[in-house]
């Protein structure tokens, strides 16, 4: 597994060797081609982390910071294996459930401009975290952007979410990358 592009192209990511779905580089690639000039300079979170490698597509494409999330601790080990000692000073490692740790940035007043979640497929948690991202929006700058990797069986159910608009849809495999929009 390497980075795709940006100034760390070709970087080898150590992997968490845990049974969890990783991202294939070439959905990485995707994402951040549809993303664009959007993550540079941007503050990024990236919750169910794994092994980092899409906040790491980010800070290798401009990103200004990234807050890493994860509970497990042999992701987090490899995470911090995986960040070059030259970007440590913008990237920020969080051991803590996805959903408590929004809550926790919430009350620090962490704003970010791009976040990224790619739960364990078919366990529910996408449709969870979204919401608890739209009760938190305090959480988004205007006009944020989410991305959402999930299986292609796993539907992103937006009602009752009223601030959170559905951008583009792509379909990798069983893998599907959904971008939504942060409204006020």
């Amino acid at each position: 597994m390497r980075i795709t592009t940006g100034i760390l192209k070709g970087k080898k990511l150590v992997s968490p060797h845990l049974k969890i779905h990783l991202t294939e580089e070439k959905v990485r690639k995707a994402i951040f081609d549809i993303l664009g000039i959007f993550v540079k300079e941007a503050k990024v979170l990236e919750l169910f982390a794994g092994s980092g490698a899409l906040g790491l597509e980010a800070i290798s494409r401009g990103a200004e910071k990234v807050f890493f999330v994860d509970n497990q601790q042999a992701c987090l080990e490899a995470i911090r294996k995986n960040i070059p000692e030259e970007f440590k000073g913008r990237t920020e490692v969080i051991k803590a459930d996805a959903l408590k740790s929004i809550t926790e940035l919430v009350r620090r007043g962490e704003k970010f401009d791009l976040v990224i979640l790619d739960p364990p497929y078919k366990r529910g948690l996408v449709n969870l975290t979204l919401k608890k991202i739209s009760e938190n929006s305090i959480l988004l700058k205007p006009g944020a952007i989410v991305v959402v990797e999930h299986h292609s069986e796993e539907g992103l159910d937006l009602r009752g979410i009223k601030n959170l608009f559905f951008l583009k849809n792509k379909k990798y495999g069983k893998t599907q990358v959904s971008l939504l929009k942060f409204a006020e």
